[in-house]
Order: structure tokens, then sequence, then C-alpha cells
């Protein structure tokens, strides 16, 4: 699903492929563990801009917060509307958990909003992920009238987007190398790159490299000369999170199920989508 991610909105648009993301309603769409088949809305208005549309979403919503605790949570965001970019790159140090205690924000909201948003981002629990990356998603949401709008692509990746990029690679002069798999990033003497040295022999030189990786991956191709440079340092704080996607096919259509991207608020599955209807 596509939703507060510009750079990928931007990627569609760079292709002209933005006509195959089918944009759904702009709700936010929680499941309630404790009654099965139930679900509890966010309902984003068209009529209101940001932020007034998130703010009636709030207020609107019953089932999963009381009006004391709305009120302690937009108290408690008030420093994060307020202070900008610079107050949420200042946030990094904190869990959400601990900013939520900070803050003065009520457990339950943890327990009810922030458990499904940090899996939903990071697929890590709100005691493990920093706040800045939550202040990241919501800024988006208060800025943008349609921050927090969701989309799904009209298709299988492999057709519908991947061979867009390789289409669009070529036809810049570009190629695109499948089962080359990178052995060895081989540097110069002063340091610099000499080459990338692939699984199958093959050398590859340009004027500049690019790796993107899993960290965990990168780690290990990390050359021994970089390793004490202070920029490579700072991967040692980076831990890979593992995720899992599952596709169960039923023998018959499930009951209750939304055109949508839904939020599972539990403490195993991030989110879920019923894909022969949002797809």
């Amino acid at each position: 699903s596509v939703g507060a991610y510009p750079n990928v909105q931007n990627l569609f648009a760079e292709l002209g492929i933005s006509d195959r993301l089918q944009w759904k309603e702009h709700s936010m769409i929680f499941a309630m563990p404790n009654k099965p088949g139930e679900y509890s809305r966010f309902d984003f208005p068209e009529t209101l801009p940001a932020p007034l549309n998130g703010v009636w979403a709030i207020l609107k919503n019953n089932e999963m917060l009381t009006w004391p605790e709305k009120v302690k949570f937009a108290i408690g965001l008030l420093p994060a509307m307020l202070g900008g970019q610079a107050y949420v790159e200042a946030q990094d140090g904190l869990t959400v958990s601990e900013w939520m205690e900070k803050q003065g924000v009520p457990d339950r909201v943890n327990d009810e909003v922030f458990i499904a948003m940090s899996k939903a981002l990071n697929f890590i629990n709100p005691d493990e992920l920093s706040m800045q990356c939550i202040l990241i998603a919501l800024n988006r949401f208060l800025q943008e009238k349609h921050g927090s709008k969701m989309a799904f692509l009209d298709g299988n990746p492999p057709e519908r987007l991947c061979m867009p990029i390789v289409n669009h690679i070529q036809s810049l002069g570009g190629e695109v190398r499948l089962n080359s798999r990178i052995q060895k990033i081989e540097l110069n003497p002063d340091g610099t790159v000499k080459h990338f040295a692939l699984t199958d022999g093959t050398q590859i030189t340009g004027d500049a490299y690019v790796c993107a990786a899993p960290v965990d991956i990168f780690k290990l191709l990390v050359p021994q000369e970089w390793r004490e440079i202070s920029y490579f340092k700072r991967l040692d704080k980076l831990v890979g999170v593992p995720v899992i996607n599952v596709h169960i096919w039923f023998d018959r259509k499930l009951k209750n199920t939304y055109d949508h991207l839904l939020f599972s608020r539990s403490s195993l599955l991030s989110v879920y989508a019923d894909m022969s209807l949002a797809c």
C-alpha cells in the first residue's frame, strides 16, 4: 500500500504510472481484538483541510478512546504541532512509550492506537521504536489534507511496477542485471571504491556506487577499511527487523472486510487486507 510516502508517489509520477494506484476512501480502520469481526474507523472528511480533518476524525471516533483520553492525547501532541521539524528530530532518542509517558498521554492511547501504528510503520513495538518515526508520519497527516490517504497497486508488482522501472532505466541507456549478487566492495589504495565484485566473477565499475541492501547484509559488505570511520560506525546501532508476508487463500469470501488496509492491533500482525477487494 502507498500512503504517507511522497517519494514513492514521486516515483510513480516519474514513471507515468500514477493511474495504477487505486486510492481508497480517506479512513484509517482498526480491528477490535475483543470484538471479532468489528472495526473502529477514523474517517477524514474531504470538506475540511488539514489538520482539521484529522482532529474531526479523532473526535468522531468513540469506540477506541474516551473523551478525557482524546483531550490528553491532543495536549500531548501540541509540542509536535508547534515545534515543527526541529522538535521532531530532537525526539529521536525517545521511544514511543517513553515519549507518551513524558507528555502525560494515557497508556490506553498507546495500547489502542500506537501499537498498531508502530507495527505498521516499522514492524516493531512502541517500546522499541523511536518517536521520531511516529512524529514524521503524524506531521504529514497534520500538514497535508491527503497525507494519511492510502492506495494499492492495481496488480502484481513485477508487472505493474518493476517492469516500468526497468524500461525507464533502459530508455536512458542503463542496464538491469538479475541474479547478480554483490560479493565484495573492492577499494582503491585511497579508500575509494574500485569496483563491485559480483558472485559470478564479473566486476562493476562506475563514477558513483549505490548499495541498497538490508542493514544486516550491508554490515557484512562494508570493507574492513571503512568500519572504523564514524559514518559507518553508526551502522552498529541499526538492527534489522525480521518481517514476513503471509497470503492466505480461503474457499469462500470472508465476511465483514473492507476494500482498504486494516490495522490489526495485535502483538504479532501489523496490517492486513482482503486483497481480492483491495487490489
